[in-house]
């Protein structure tokens, strides 16, 4: 399993907001599906498992 540094915006928080977050997971798909509720829609806008919505900016495997 590998360590994945998820960066993401949420649209009920100020415009410069950037939110962070650590998973593991065996690949970056699952990493993304661990932090949200459905998978993002085609435009990029997903929701979250607490229930705001925003986009998830970048996904970095964290190297130790």
């Amino acid at each position: 399993m590998n360590e994945y540094r998820i960066r993401y915006t949420l649209e009920d928080m100020p415009k410069n907001y950037i939110g962070s977050c650590k998973k593991w997971a065996h690949n970056e798909k699952e990493a993304v599906r661990y932090l949200l509720k459905k998978n993002a829609d085609k435009d990029g806008h997903c929701v979250f498992k607490r229930g705001s919505s925003g986009r998830i900016l970048s996904v970095q495997e964290v190297k130790h």
